[in-house]
């Protein structure tokens, strides 16, 4: 009978022990290949329909080529190099394209005047 109150004990004080660790260096007894990640989503930007349209335009970028930024609705595109993309809104004046990664970012919206244009790196 002792000896089941002492494996009770020492069970209990290794749980104890575990519950007040830190997470990321010692393995939950409970948990088996499961990870948790915890953060806060972050704010998703969306333009309106007289937003995308006030930022239609033909930007001259600084190496040269011409981008040209159309609307649909509430989407813009740009035209670059011969190739039509989505611009998808990732801040209040910054896009990425939809299937390249590259990232436009616009003095203001609506009604830019200057533009940046990036390229994700290995493309």
């Amino acid at each position: 009978m002792r000896i089941q109150h002492i494996l009770a004990f020492a069970a209990a004080a290794t749980l104890s022990l575990t519950a007040c660790a830190d997470p990321s260096v010692a393995p939950s007894a409970l948990s088996t290949n499961q990870v948790t990640v915890q953060g806060s989503q972050a704010p998703v930007y969306r333009l309106s329909p007289d937003e995308a349209a006030g930022m239609k335009g033909l930007f001259r970028l600084d190496d040269g080529r011409v981008m040209k930024v159309t609307n649909q609705s509430a989407k813009l595109f740009m035209e670059l190099d011969g190739k039509r993309e989505e611009l998808v809104a990732t801040g209040s004046n910054k896009f990425v394209g939809r299937h390249s990664g590259t990232k436009v970012a616009f003095n203001q919206v609506p009604f830019a005047d200057e533009v940046v244009v990036g390229q994700v790196a290995g493309r």
